[in-house]
């Protein structure tokens, strides 16, 4: 290429390092492992015993579980009761067939009342634990 520096000239003829020729060093030992990936434990070392806190943390997120089941219970039967049926679809129009059956507009109605009061009762009964 032209106009680039050969390196030599910018390094001279010389080795890169001078030191005494009668110096030498020890040579450098390192791990053997690579240094910029995480340290893995070794396979020897014996791992933790179970603390309670994890079996009272399975406990604790059954219980929560159970309280959203039981919240979905809830409101099945809350939306399968005629009173509680008829008091949330009676002001909206075109929720009922001629023969009396809630329509799908009905049911939808139904069904997302159902969720909203399965979701009050999980965060709720959730909430405690």
């Amino acid at each position: 290429m032209e106009g680039a520096t050969d390196l030599r000239e910018l390094l001279g003829d010389g080795p890169v390092q001078n030191h005494p020729q009668g110096t030498t060093y020890a040579p450098m030992v390192t791990g053997g492992g690579d240094p910029f990936s995480a340290p893995q434990r070794p396979l020897s070392t014996p791992s933790l015993p179970a603390a309670n806190h994890s079996s009272f943390s399975y406990a604790k997120q059954a219980v929560k579980s159970a309280m959203l089941y039981f919240g979905f219970f809830l409101a099945a039967v809350l939306i399968s009761l005629s009173t509680p049926r008829s008091l949330i679809l009676q002001y909206i129009p075109n929720t009922y067939t001629a023969a009396g059956v809630p329509s799908y507009m009905g049911a939808a109605i139904l069904a997302g009342v159902a969720v909203l009061v399965a979701y009050v009762f999980g965060m709720l009964g959730s909430s405690l634990f």
